[in-house]
């Protein structure tokens, strides 16, 4: 990275002396052209008990039960009060240290990627964006009209659709192609291409991708591993999703948002100046809907219905909620596709479970949170008697089949989205062992073997589809009808594949294939997401059973295969 005007901004000092860069609080050693920050001393979060920060253990063990309760599908979360963790909570076999996809809440990283660049000079929000791909044939005043400015705010007015194709195509080519539903800077419209044309612009400004820009920035100066991000084919991360991050890791990276930019111990990590206006409202968004997609926008982060308060936001449910007034930060990773009903929960506990001072030690309450927290799991798959007989016939055939391009054993809202696409499962083998089977499957020319469990416990492999290299949790299950029901959950996502094999006399297997959550409920969140409820419960189900019948077919098929 060329240095050039950065020492003009007000908040770049030059230390000479010490030969390094001062940003802020935080020094920044320039080697060959580029810069790193020191891993900060003290970068890891303490954990302590709720009562400590001013919140009764008896008020978080409320919202677990409720989430429980209503089978509300929250993974995991990691709740913030005065910079110390005071509860967190993963439902098994989600786990403290495997990454989980954060969908849109990538959006609020790009920005702060873009952030940096706009501190470091490197662009201003009323650059042009075609300006910076000169290699690109732009065409049209619409398209030369589009900014910086108007890509974080999600006001482009593009028309580009979650069925745009991205496999082995130009993302950028396509973005200038794609037509406009209005003059851009009309009205807020919100699609994530937006946010991966800003990841391109960075990569453009600084030489490299956006994950290695962040890297000397923020994740190595908070002991952040650097993360996986999808990306484009070119070297370009996708910037509006495709980003996976630990619970605690985020909390970390997102705490500088809470502070002006400081982390804990004082280190301006973010620009004040940033934080400030990508966390105000820079456009009005939805006027109808859910009340906290109505709120507001900035760049790349939401406002809440909660006065000074805004968030990051992904679907399925991911979230970072920043609540200044009660210096209170939560982290929310989930897989619930209606996720505002997890929403609903969260605002009825919180923020009235925040005191104004320390609480004393509840040894019963905090007993009673601990069991909570212990008894948080996913939806189970119970073990069943094992079929001998059928093990023995089937145990080792590979089954054949066809099916779409959209068959795979990871959710169509990941696929969907990548430069290379897994998919069209074409074989299948099950091999039966005294603790269960383990499982093939080809995609593609992608091949994996996962362990599946049959005894209570989960199966635990590593798989590779492409890009995404994730930990399978799988279990099976004979049925009383003489099925077998697999579910294959890779860890690293919100999603589990349940497939249903009826294995029939003339060889043939019927598979029933199922995605959790479920792809219908899917399309009644984005009915109220784009700000168009459906009037009443009646009108939600007659769209559900309409998707049930005529999309599932095409977008998650059942289909046959043959037994060799």
């Amino acid at each position: 990275m060329a240095f050039g005007s950065v020492f003009d901004k007000k908040w770049l000092n030059c230390s000479a002396a010490c030969g390094k860069i001062k940003i802020g609080y935080g020094y920044f050693a320039k080697i060959k052209g580029d810069i790193f920050m020191e891993k900060l001393k003290d970068c890891q979060l303490q954990h302590v008990t709720p009562e400590e920060v001013g919140v009764k253990s008896s008020a978080v063990a409320a919202f677990i039960n409720e989430i429980n309760e209503k089978h509300l599908g929250l993974q995991s979360f990691t709740f913030v009060r005065h910079d110390q963790v005071f509860a967190q909570c993963f439902w098994k076999p989600y786990g403290p240290d495997t990454p989980h996809v954060l969908y849109s809440m990538s959006k609020s990283v790009t920005s702060t990627a873009v952030g940096f660049c706009v501190a470091e000079g490197l662009l201003s929000l009323d650059d042009k964006v075609y300006k910076f791909f000169p290699e690109y044939k732009v065409h049209g005043a619409q398209n030369k009209a589009l900014t910086v400015r108007m890509l974080l705010t999600m006001r482009s007015d593009k028309l580009i659709t979650v069925f745009e194709e991205k496999e082995n195509t130009d993302w950028i080519k396509s973005y200038f192609a794609a037509p406009f539903l209005a003059p851009p800077d009309t009205r807020f419209n919100y699609i994530s291409e937006n946010t991966s044309m800003l990841s391109a612009i960075v990569s453009k400004v600084t030489g490299m991708s956006m994950v290695d820009y962040l890297y000397p920035r923020m994740f190595q100066p908070l002991g952040i591993e650097k993360p996986f991000w999808e990306a484009d084919g070119r070297g370009n991360n996708a910037g509006g999703w495709g980003l996976y991050m630990k619970s605690e890791d985020l909390a970390k990276f997102f705490l500088p948002y809470l502070h002006g930019g400081k982390y804990k111990d004082g280190t301006q990590l973010v620009p004040a100046d940033w934080v400030a206006q990508a966390t105000a409202k820079q456009t009005p968004s939805v006027s109808d809907g859910y009340i906290d997609n109505m709120c507001g926008y900035g760049f790349q982060f939401w406002r809440n219905p909660l006065p000074n308060s805004y968030r990051c936001d992904g679907l399925f449910g991911q979230r970072c909620f920043f609540l200044p007034e009660y210096d209170a930060m939560m982290v929310l990773n989930c897989g619930q596709s209606e996720d505002y009903k997890i929403m609903k929960v969260f605002w009825k506990h919180f923020p009235e479970a925040f005191g104004p001072e320390a609480l004393p030690a509840d040894a019963q309450g905090q007993a009673a949170l601990q069991q909570a927290v212990d008894a948080c799991a996913v939806e189970d798959l119970p073990a069943t008697p094992r079929n001998t007989e059928m093990e023995q016939k089937i145990g080792g055939r590979l089954m054949t089949c066809k099916t779409s391009e959209f068959t795979s054993v990871v959710s169509i809202s990941v696929t969907q989205m990548l430069y290379r696409k897994p998919g069209k499962i074409n074989a299948m083998r099950l091999e039966f062992t005294p603790k269960g089977a383990r499982f093939y499957w080809r995609e593609k020319d992608y091949e994996n073997t996962v362990e599946v469990g049959m005894d209570g416990s989960y199966g635990v492999s590593a798989m590779v589809l492409g890009d995404l290299h994730y930990t399978a949790y799988s279990k099976a299950a004979w049925q009383p009808d003489g099925s077998l029901k697999l579910w294959i959950r890779p860890i690293e996502t919100a999603h589990e594949r349940r497939f249903t094999f009826r294995f029939n006399p003339d060889g043939t297997v019927q598979v029933k294939n199922e995605m959790e959550p479920k792809f219908e409920d899917l399309v009644i969140y984005n009915f109220v997401f784009l700000g168009l409820p459906l009037p009443n419960t009646g009108s939600e189900n007659f769209v559900k059973q309409a998707v049930h019948r005529l999309g599932l077919p095409l977008i998650e098929p059942d289909f046959t295969a043959k037994l060799q």
